[in-house]
């Protein structure tokens, strides 16, 4: 098969009317007509980075010399828009569109004379559709299009689009950040600038001006523990400069964002839970738990994990609140600061309320006598007021040779007595049977202190 040259690019010839093609981004997709009308299908469909031809002959094998028509077209994105100019020259006729809209009109047949228009106007921002007719109905077959930012300041009022796609990457060992991002969708960019600013600050200071899309900071960061927020502004040849990128914030050290746990009353475990870190510079996790050690509360490390997820040994149900902290660690070696005391506000450490499960030790004591109505029921305990571990008392009663027990009395004491007691008066039919009764005391959390002994009083028949 040999080979002709279409314009400027090199094809295969002969080739039938071509299926349809897909070009890369912004190259304009050509289709030669062997008509004036555009009518039908097109003879050959092909990519052309440019419009600037110049045939002598036949522009490709099925297309006559005279009477042909060619078609360029392509959508791309404009990023913030701005003043363009479009320019176009041919011979014989060329038409110029913008979204459909017409720009340029040179339609007549002037042989194998040339001539040029060009026009200033608005585009605005995001995608657009070029589209460029050209027929040739006699002689020479010449056509160049452009179309241009005008980068003026006088003229290009419009900011540049915030640069995207910003990513950042920390080296542990040289403690240097680098920044990279996505290529400016603007095409009359002149710089990219990077700023950085620490967390705790609202300055920003200026990194570098370039060209490039990627710098390395050559701060040091002194400790990998002080985290720093990257932007990253585009400025256009007229000198409009974009907001900033969306601001990325790179923590030479990760930490754990969450914390949380669950008791199991079962096994008497603690389970604890964060999110996984997955920046390249995490090395591990270390758990640590506040206990007491010689008379003095300290953080003792659990262990070390990859994971995200931890379960301790038993831990006794007191009541009390158990303490937790996760630690990072990165590839260089750097932990999360571990202060000796507790950061209540701090992400990475957990206040978890254990349960009580520790019943008062104690049954109270249990006295019976008469009332008016029944037999009253008397519970009491002496233990002293400050290390008391109960809140109130029950007393349950049932038939003697019976196993059904029904509670009589459910109810706190006065805390002010220096014996803590309740009592009540059952009300009982005279019917000579025997009432057997026994208390427990319980605490605020509903655990139940052994039963007193029982004691019985027998009512006598009416």
């Amino acid at each position: 098969m040999s080979a002709v040259v279409l314009g400027s690019l090199l094809a295969a010839a002969p080739q039938a009317a071509a299926a349809d093609v897909t070009c890369s981004a912004n190259v304009y997709k050509r289709t030669f007509y062997k008509n004036t009308s555009f009518s039908g299908s097109p003879v050959r469909t092909d990519c052309d980075s440019a419009i600037s031809e110049s045939w002598s002959g036949r522009p490709a094998s099925g297309v006559p010399s005279d009477n042909f028509g060619v078609r360029w077209s392509v959508t791309r994105d404009f990023g913030s828009g701005g003043p363009f100019t479009f320019a176009a020259s041919a011979t014989d006729g060329v038409r110029v569109y913008l979204d459909g809209a017409r720009k340029i009109d040179l339609w007549k047949n002037t042989g194998n004379t040339s001539r040029a228009k060009s026009v200033n106007l608005t585009v605005p921002s995001g995608k657009h559709t070029l589209r460029v007719d050209y027929v040739n109905w006699t002689g020479a077959a010449k056509v160049k299009y452009t179309y241009t930012p005008r980068t003026s300041a006088a003229y290009d009022r419009t900011k540049p689009l915030a640069p995207t796609g910003v990513r950042t990457s920390y080296n542990t060992t040289t403690r240097r950040t680098t920044v990279s991002w996505s290529a400016n969708k603007e095409m009359d960019l002149a710089s990219y600038s990077l700023y950085r600013r620490p967390v705790d600050s609202g300055t920003w200071t200026a990194v570098t001006t370039t060209t490039a899309r990627s710098h390395t900071d050559p701060l040091v960061n002194p400790d990998d523990r002080t985290p720093y927020y990257y932007e990253v502004r585009a400025k256009d040849k007229a000198g409009n400069t974009s907001s900033g990128s969306t601001d990325t914030i790179v923590r030479p050290l990760p930490v754990v964002t969450s914390l949380t746990g669950t008791y199991d009353k079962a096994t008497g475990k603690v389970t604890l839970k964060w999110p996984l870190n997955t920046e390249p510079q995490f090395d591990h996790y270390t758990v640590l738990s506040n206990d007491l050690v010689n008379g003095s509360y300290v953080w003792v490390p659990l262990g070390t994990t990859k994971g995200n997820t931890w379960t301790t040994g038993p831990v006794t149900a007191d009541g009390e609140t158990r303490h937790y902290r996760v630690l990072v660690t990165n590839d260089g070696g750097t932990t999360t600061y571990n202060p000796a005391w507790l950061q209540p506000a701090a992400l990475n450490e957990l206040w978890l309320e254990i349960p009580d499960g520790i019943a008062p030790v104690y049954a109270p004591d249990l006295t019976l006598g008469s009332c008016a109505s029944g037999i009253q029921a008397t519970v009491s305990d002496s233990t002293p007021a400050p290390i008391r571990d109960f809140t109130g008392f029950e007393i349950e009663r049932g038939e003697a040779g019976t196993d059904t027990w029904s509670v009589v009395l459910h109810q706190g004491y006065n805390p002010r007595l220096g014996v803590a007691t309740a009592t009540v008066c059952d009300p009982l039919p005279t019917d000579g049977h025997t009432y057997e009764y026994r208390a427990r005391s319980y605490d605020a959390a509903g655990n139940y202190s052994p039963y007193s002994e029982i004691r019985a009083m027998t009512m006598s028949a009416g």
